[in-house]
């Protein structure tokens, strides 16, 4: 059995098996709460800041007043991880949870009479094997019915817990035998149930809008890098058939950065798999992170 780690939930830190939640929270009664997921790459915490930025943007949105301030939280992450390092083990990687919910539900079920705020920080591993097999040979992507719920309806940008539309849409993907792509109501291309999605085109780089998406935090870094390295990118709206035109497919994600595509919809990219500029993002990704997935693909 593999070592329980240590977490923190409201205002104590145990082992994972110590944790315990009352039902009665409106993060499991109602899915009422955000989320942030920040890698730690052989015991590195990588973008922690930029994470809880996220996580404090996305409280002020669902109006959940944390009562920590994100520099607390900071420094309790790094103390969590300094207690949890010897268990970790050399070529690990570990996505490190913050989940905020608005706390315990009163028999009124009003919003504003619940509280205090719950906070879980915890770490869960990542399938490295596995993770670097997609990377080396890319995944599937089949377009899904469930279509990404509008901005004016729940804003994209928020990381909130109500995941039920992207659940919908890994679960009918899987059951084509590969993982999702959304569309919006309007046809146009909005990401991954878990990852935001680029196409190359001609040379450039696409990407949904920021308004059709969420702002993930490796997307964010595959701008900074794009433009260091002189490869021209643009968000922009497009479709199935600009896919159909493209060189190269690929997702982002926080955990394992840059995932080639060889395939959307029956449809292959003119290049090779992974293509010359994904190559580029992906060697640039295992300076930034000090993690090469490629020496832990299976043999």
């Amino acid at each position: 059995m593999s070592q329980e780690l240590y977490c923190y939930l409201n205002g104590k830190i145990v082992k994972e098996g110590e944790a315990a939640l009352s039902p009665f929270d409106r993060g499991f009664l109602w899915g009422d709460g955000v989320y942030e997921i920040t890698p730690c790459f052989n015991g590195r915490l990588y973008r922690l800041k930029d994470h809880l930025d996220r996580l404090y943007r996305s409280l002020c949105y669902v109006r959940i007043d944390l009562r920590m301030g994100q520099e607390e939280i900071e420094k309790l992450t790094h103390d969590l991880l300094q207690m949890n390092l010897p268990h970790l083990g050399e070529g690990s990687v570990y996505r490190v949870g913050h989940w905020v919910t608005r706390g315990m539900d009163t028999p009124s079920m009003l919003a504003r009479a619940a509280g205090p705020p719950t906070l879980f920080v915890f770490w869960r591993p990542v399938a490295v094997e596995a993770a670097a097999k997609s990377l080396a040979e890319g995944v599937r992507l089949s377009i899904v019915p469930t279509r990404r719920v509008p901005p004016p309806c729940l804003e994209t940008r928020a990381k909130v817990t109500s995941k039920l539309n992207q659940i919908l849409a890994e679960i009918e993907a899987d059951a084509m035998n590969s993982l999702s792509l959304m569309l919006d109501i309007y046809g146009n291309v909005a990401e991954n149930s878990t990852a935001n999605f680029f196409i190359v085109r001609q040379g450039v780089l696409w990407t949904p809008p920021a308004q059709n998406v969420l702002e993930g935090i490796t997307r964010k870094v595959v701008f900074e890098i794009s433009s260091r390295l002189k490869i021209p990118l643009e968000e922009r709206p497009f479709t199935l058939y600009d896919i159909a035109q493209s060189e190269e497919f690929f997702l982002t994600s926080s955990a394992t950065c840059v995932t080639p595509v060889r395939e959307v919809q029956g449809i292959r990219p003119s290049s090779p798999v992974p293509g010359p500029i994904t190559k580029r993002l992906m060697a640039a990704f295992v300076e930034e992170t000090g993690f090469d997935f490629s020496k832990y693909r299976p043999r």
